[in-house]
């Protein structure tokens, strides 16, 4: 794959680096306010990818560095993430979607396999208050180091 091969979806590669990232830079727009870009942290795998066209992120109540982005998502849905592995030599996955913000319980409906995931009780012994999904519709590999 060259390297700005742009993929409608995310293929294994994408995928497997998604899941050892541990940070991504969203940005967000809103027509009226300009755009927002705040830097997203967490554990190896926060991130899950849910399918080759779909990634969901959990929040939190206390987590405040989103509350701009979600009210962008709310009346923008379009966003934009990169994850970026600075230890293997800058390798950065860039995705681009629509992004909407689901409920906790509403999520776990929808995908039932977070039921199954000890990791989401273990934080602080909470749960997450709202979820973060992602319509994937562009991606593509930017590297300057070897992905694998």
């Amino acid at each position: 794959m060259s390297d700005r091969e742009v993929l409608a979806a995310l293929d294994e590669r994408m995928q497997s680096f998604v899941r050892r990232q541990e940070m991504m830079f969203v940005a967000t727009g809103e027509p009226d306010d300009g755009h927002d870009c705040t830097f997203v942290t967490g554990g190896p795998g926060f991130v899950r990818v849910l399918s080759v066209n779909r990634l969901a992120w959990p929040e939190f109540d206390d987590d405040a560095s989103l509350s701009q982005a979600i009210a962008g998502i709310r009346h923008d849905p379009r966003i934009s993430l990169l994850f970026v592995d600075f230890a293997r030599g800058a390798i950065g996955l860039h995705i681009s979607g629509q992004a909407k913000v689901l409920g906790d319980d509403a999520m776990r409906r929808a995908y039932h396999r977070l039921n199954l995931d000890p990791s989401l009780d273990l934080v602080a012994d909470r749960r997450p208050s709202r979820w973060i999904t992602v319509y994937v519709q562009e991606a593509y590999l930017s590297a300057a180091g070897e992905l694998d």
